[in-house]
């Protein structure tokens, strides 16, 4: 009922005792109208606490009344992993600290913000002891140091983003902080949850080794599976690789002999085609590691979804080059929005600009640090202090949020920034206006430009793109700027083989080999109705060749009538063991299983069959729901990073959907969307590295 309809009520009503109800309903109506527009436009200011001393069950409750009193209407607190499951493991409430800070903060009416850290403290730098880590797991920067400081007051490592206990360590805490403090969430009280892996708190790579700057993650699991990434991209070529990165590697006999590049100058680790790939495999994994807390944490069933925000230090600065945070938008992707932390004197107004042009219609935060105090100031003085100005022209150029963060005494802090805290929340927290901001102009700029002028000069005014926005920002009178990155880093960077011959889009499964002899399928996934030519080898020599031309009820495209089985014969063999292969002439492509040692007696009876490439590291692959009604996810578990290919057939055999994508180290549950898919059943291809899998689903 719009607002016509009840005045039209009202005024109509020829009744007296029915004019009442609808006065009432007016009354309601309106002021529930105004109390949406007010929550849907609420400004915040976030007291950040980092909550790193594990002893103190009351930790910052009374600082947190303070607060409340000041002005600030949330409070941002981080949930440690490794004080809850580790170092207060034992105790009979490990989580009591964080349990006083939420129930405090929810009896003062205030707004959570629940960061979630999953990293861990180091003992010290010649005892690699961090939190029970696997030594070999924990990231490494390019001069192979390992551990990075938080604030000065310890030394913390993370484990590398390619492992499974950092996925099963990042998943499974995310779901128990959650899962506890849920009814918080439907109740209303989290503002949003983020994940922070690094020393300072935040989502990315550690940039820093005992206050030494570095650039990270340079593990033996990073690197093995970067390794694994580059042989998926060059199609396991290793002549087009060499291609590709130039006459530096014409010696290179093996993908297992490259190492990332690196460079103490640290932009110049992704120059020229080499570091270009190494840049978006980083980037990948930063990705996949966000993404897989998204989908942990959308996983989690409450009545009211909780709002996911991507929490970096910064996204243009050069610090943002180590972090690997500057493709912010890519990596984005499925969250609710994005918070900064600009350090004083960084342009707040280009900040703000920049991450709200290249995430529409989503949250934007900045966070501030407290440096400098001022003791009893007169409100003019408090206008001009950098914290004031930070968080007016954060608000000022579309912020939802400014959290205040100090590295000093908290309750010191408080004292010292009340007037400041005092003046923000009056002009902003009470302003209802709507958050959206129309810019007036705008520039654009590259991801390539910015990452070898090295970010930003940190962020404060050193750049190409600061001062094109300056200009643009002086000609239209201080006016908001739309500021678009092209993440062209990411965006160029598609692998070669994807329209290669040599690998093309074969699959195929020997399905059963003997000493006699085989059978098995063989597709080419780019051309369904060409047959496919196959050879066998036998102890090195070709003893059969032949074409894969006849039907066979256990390939995938046997719905659709397609030939593609082959089988074949051996010669009598010898007692003793023999090597066979299956394989498609001039082609890197491997057949499932194709390649066995056999062990045989009496002539050629078989003795023994073993395979020597079995994917030991895929377990079982899990489709659910099974019926589905609008989406299916398919679960599966690895022990490290391998390519995925999808492939969802209906029962004509036509293809309608493809993923070709990387499955990290860990539980993986990718999400299918199946709006627009008529009712049916439908036949899903799963492969997993080399193993190859085959699943009926049915959509509603």
């Amino acid at each position: 009922m719009n607002k016509r309809t009840i005045f039209s009520k009202i005024f109509s009503c020829r009744g007296v005792s029915h004019t009442p109800f609808y006065i009432i309903l007016l009354f309601f109506y309106l002021f529930s109208f105004q109390q949406l527009k007010a929550q849907d436009n609420q400004r915040y200011l976030t007291l950040s606490l980092v909550n790193i001393n594990e002893r103190d069950d009351e930790l910052n409750l009374k600082e947190i009344e303070k607060a409340k009193q000041m002005g600030y209407n949330a409070v941002s607190i981080a949930v440690l992993w490794d004080f809850v499951k580790v170092y207060r493991a034992g105790t009979p409430n490990p989580w009591i600290q964080i349990d006083n800070q939420m129930k405090k903060i929810k009896s003062l009416g205030m707004k959570v913000c629940i960061r979630i850290w999953v990293n861990g403290w180091c003992s010290d730098y010649k005892d690699k002891w961090c939190s029970g880590f696997d030594p070999n797991e924990i990231m490494v920067s390019g001069e192979l140091r390992y551990d990075f400081h938080q604030g000065g007051t310890g030394k913390r490592s993370m484990t590398s983003f390619a492992t499974t206990s950092t996925m099963i360590r990042m998943k499974s805490f995310t779901l128990e902080v959650l899962e506890r403090y849920k009814k918080y969430q439907e109740d209303g009280d989290i503002l949003y949850v983020s994940l922070a892996n690094t020393g300072e708190q935040e989502l990315g790579y550690p940039t820093n080794s005992l206050g030494i700057s570095g650039l990270y993650d340079y593990s033996p699991p990073t690197v093995e599976a970067y390794r694994v990434w580059l042989r998926r991209k060059y199609c396991n070529d290793l002549n087009k690789l060499k291609e590709a990165w130039g006459d530096d590697y014409d010696g290179l006999k093996s993908f297992n002999e490259i190492n990332p590049k690196y460079s103490i100058f640290y932009q110049y680790s992704f120059d020229g085609a080499d570091g270009k790939d190494w840049y978006v495999f980083r980037h990948f994994l930063l990705k996949r590691f966000a993404n897989e807390f998204v989908q942990t944490v959308r996983s989690v069933k409450v009545n009211r979804p909780f709002k996911i925000i991507n929490d970096y230090g910064s996204v243009y600065d050069g610090l943002s080059v180590r972090r690997g945070t500057m493709a912010f938008q890519d990596i984005g992707q499925g969250t609710d929005g994005i918070k900064i932390n600009n350090g004083n004197y960084y342009n707040h107004r280009f900040a703000m600009d920049l991450i709200r042009s290249n995430m529409p219609n989503k949250w934007i935060m900045n966070e501030a640090e407290v440096l400098t105090m001022l003791p009893d100031p007169s409100e003019s003085a408090a206008y001009s202090t950098p914290l004031f100005q930070q968080i007016d022209q954060s608000f000022q150029n579309g912020a939802k949020m400014v959290a205040v963060f100090t590295g000093m005494s908290l309750p010191e802090t408080l004292i010292n920034t009340t007037k400041v805290i005092e003046l923000a929340s009056k002009k902003w927290l009470n302003n209802y206006t709507p958050i959206e901001v129309k810019p007036n102009g705008k520039i654009s700029y590259k991801l390539t430009d910015l990452i070898f002028e090295n970010g930003c000069d940190q962020g404060a005014n050193g750049c190409g793109i600061i001062s094109k926005w300056q200009e643009v920002f002086n000609k239209n009178g201080g006016k908001p700027v739309e500021v678009i990155l092209e993440e062209d880093f990411i965006k160029d960077n598609i692998p070669f083989c994807e329209n290669s011959d040599t690998n093309s889009d074969y699959e195929g499964v020997l399905q059963k080999t003997d000493c006699q002899g085989g059978y098995g399928w063989i597709a080419d996934k780019s051309s369904i109705a060409k047959s496919v030519k196959y050879e066998v080898i036998l102890d090195g020599k070709i003893v059969k060749t032949g074409i894969a031309d006849s039907l066979n009820q256990d390939s995938p495209r046997y719905l659709n009538n397609q030939k593609h089985g082959f089988s074949f014969k051996l010669p009598s063999l010898p007692d003793g063991e023999h090597r066979l292969k299956v394989r498609i002439p001039n082609s890197s492509f491997s057949i499932n299983n194709a390649k066995i040692n056999l062990t045989c007696s009496n002539f050629g009876k078989q003795t023994k069959i073993t395979p020597f490439n079995v994917c030991l590291d895929c377990t079982e692959v899990n489709l659910y729901p099974n019926p589905s009604e609008d989406r299916v996810f398919i679960s599966f578990s690895l022990t490290d990073f391998k390519p995925i290919y999808i492939e969802i057939f209906d029962l004509l055999g036509r293809k309608i959907y493809t993923l070709d994508s990387y499955g990290l180290s860990g539980e993986n549950d990718l999400e299918i969307d199946l709006k627009g898919y008529s009712p049916g059943t439908y036949l899903m291809n799963i492969k997993i590295d080399q193993k190859y899998y085959q699943r009926k689903f049915i959509k509603r």
